[in-house]
Formats: structure tokens, C-alpha cells, sequence
């Protein structure tokens, strides 16, 4: 029988850019997660050396989904909900041992631990997570639910599109991407 694992912090998909410095430099890279212990980063332009790289993250912050009216919905997009800028400390503890620095050009995803984040971010990411996770609820039930009437269809690719998605996916493939990430909130 296998073990079921469950991570020390639930996670949720973070589909932004972050700014790090690196050797003097500001550079970008994208997100792809975040929970309270760290982040996944991807397309880093270089790997950085420093054991604590400076981040910069932006933190969207939807309303829970569920308790909102359609059209107050519809009327909105995901730059008109408040936002928060996160800045911590980060060190890598996952990625692709690499002996050459010319191999380190194909690592594309990147694990990063905070180092000694604040309450007040540690808080807000809480709040991030959670939040996420009663939207992406709320959204696999507008899967569920969702019949095959136009304007229907409609508000189900909205609020994928507010909460990160490519909402112009055909449905199924868009329906199994929410299925993973809610899947993954808390698994290994």
C-alpha cells in the first residue's frame, strides 16, 4: 500500500512574474506556485549563487468567488482586485544538479525556500492559498454544472481567465488543468 504524502503547506498556482537580484542585477522569472514555505519559479534567465536571493512577488487577491453576484463578476478583471507586494528572502532547495555552467541554460523550474518570512507575509500567503482553493472549488462546479448554454460557457471561461487560467483552452483540457492544481493543493 503507498503512503499517502502530504506537504508541511498547501499550495496554490501563482501565474505571475517576480522580480530577484542577482549579482547587482533585477531580473524576472515566472511562478508557478506558492505556499508559505516557498515558491516554484520557471525560465530563470540565470541561476543565481547567493544563498538568499532577494524576491519580489505580486499577490492578486479575488474575493471567494462563490459569494459574489454574475454580473459583478463579469463586470470585472483580475487588475481591477486589490494586490499585494510581497518582498522575501528565498533560497533554492530544489533543481537539476548541474556540473557545467553551460547545462544550467536547460534547468527550467526552480524550488525556492523563504528564509525567515515575516508574519504579515506568511499571513497573506495563508490567505492567498485559501482563497484559491474555494475558487478553484467553486470553479470545478461550474464544470459540473455548466450545460452547454452559451452565456453559461462564458462565465465558466471568466472566471478561469481571473484565476490564472488560458480561459480560451478547449473546455476539457482547461478542465483538467484546475482538476490537477486542486488535486496538488496538498499532495507531493
Amino acid at each position: 500500500m503507498a503512503k499517502q504524502f502530504r506537504r508541511a503547506h498547501l499550495r496554490a498556482p501563482l501565474h505571475s512574474t517576480l522580480l530577484y537580484e542577482d549579482d547587482g542585477y533585477v531580473l524576472k522569472a515566472r511562478t508557478l506556485n506558492i505556499s508559505e514555505g516557498g515558491v516554484l519559479l520557471e525560465n530563470l534567465p540565470r541561476i543565481p549563487e547567493i544563498n538568499a536571493m532577494p524576491l519580489v512577488l505580486d499577490l492578486v487577491f479575488l474575493p471567494e468567488l462563490s459569494k459574489e453576484r454574475m454580473d459583478q463578476l463579469l463586470a470585472k478583471s483580475s487588475s481591477q482586485y486589490s494586490r499585494l507586494i510581497i518582498r522575501v528572502k528565498a533560497k533554492m532547495v530544489r533543481s537539476f544538479e548541474v556540473k557545467e555552467e553551460v547545462d544550467q541554460i536547460f534547468i527550467t523550474r526552480i524550488g525556492c525556500e523563504f528564509v525567515k518570512p515575516g508574519p504579515e507575509v506568511i499571513e497573506a500567503i495563508k490567505d492567498y492559498v485559501a482563497r484559491f482553493a474555494k475558487n478553484t472549488v467553486y470553479l470545478l462546479s461550474l464544470f459540473e454544472g455548466h450545460g452547454n448554454r452559451p452565456e453559461q460557457i462564458y462565465f465558466l471561461r471568466h472566471i478561469s481567465g481571473l484565476l490564472g487560467y488560458d480561459s480560451s483552452l478547449p473546455l476539457p483540457r482547461l478542465r483538467q488543468k484546475v482538476l490537477h492544481d486542486y488535486q496538488s493543493l496538498e499532495s507531493l
